[in-house]
């Protein structure tokens, strides 16, 4: 029979072998597991996983990339995701990277980028484009009249900043969230792999299938559970003590 009053320890247990799957599949993950591909620079492994996402990005932004950073552009950011994927420098690498590059782009190459990176009309991202990419001119004489500013091409030039931040973002967060699912798929495996692994060294009779089923459970349970294990603990700890007051003749 399960102790009741012991639930909140279970739950507890139960949390702290989902954070100790997570703690393997981050600390292996990102040293042992990591392969480089034959005659390539190019590595593979966990730390990279959801790159595509951000690779999807970077082949609309490359031509002004490449301006900024030279051709091995898509290695520095590969090499900065895996450092610390969306709380890294990577994103803002990209940013500085496509602000910087594109008054160095031909008029042709910076409105195809502008173009993709936005989607508005043609002639928006042209004029952008050849704001960008026309040389400042030399500043008038002193006590000359100063030419108009170009108000339209910079509020262009700050609507595309909004939409190079929201495209970088929305690729990031994307390739977050491919990343967290694929270490809580791994971190279930090790989870199950410990559960079991611990029961078969403990149990008495190897045969049991009940105890085998209750450590299946255990291990699929740990790492979906492990984020809210210890508030959950702590509130169940909360109500079964609420709970024992009302009783009858509790003091």
């Amino acid at each position: 029979m399960v102790d009741v009053s012991q639930v909140p320890t279970y739950v507890a247990a139960v949390g702290a072998l989902g954070v100790a799957a997570f703690g393997v599949v981050e600390a292996l993950g990102k040293t042992l597991f990591v392969f480089p591909i034959p005659g390539t620079r190019v590595r593979l492994g966990l730390p990279y996983v959801g790159f595509n996402r951000v690779d999807a990005l970077l082949k609309l932004v490359g031509p002004a990339m490449e301006t900024s950073y030279g051709r091995d552009y898509r290695m520095i950011v590969r090499q900065q995701y895996r450092a610390g994927r969306s709380s890294g420098q990577a994103p803002e690498t990209i940013r500085q990277g496509v602000r910087l590059g594109l008054p160095f782009l031909s008029k042709t190459a910076a409105e195809g980028v502008i173009h993709d990176v936005w989607g508005l009309p043609p002639d928006a991202a042209e004029r952008l484009a050849i704001a960008l990419t026309t040389p400042v001119p030399v500043p008038p004489p002193a006590g000359a009249a100063a030419p108009p500013a170009a108000l339209p091409d910079q509020a262009l030039a700050a609507r595309f900043a909004t939409a190079l931040d929201t495209r970088v973002k929305a690729a990031f967060d994307l390739a977050e969230q491919v990343y967290q699912t694929r270490a809580q798929f791994w971190a279930a495996v090790i989870a199950v792999g410990l559960s079991l692994g611990y029961h078969a060294a403990t149990m008495k009779n190897v045969l049991d299938l009940g105890e085998w089923g209750i450590a299946l459970l255990v291990g699929l349970v740990a790492v979906p559970l492990a984020p809210a294990a210890k508030d959950l603990s702590s509130s169940l700890s909360d109500a079964l003590s609420a709970l024992g007051k009302l009783r009858p003749g509790a003091k």
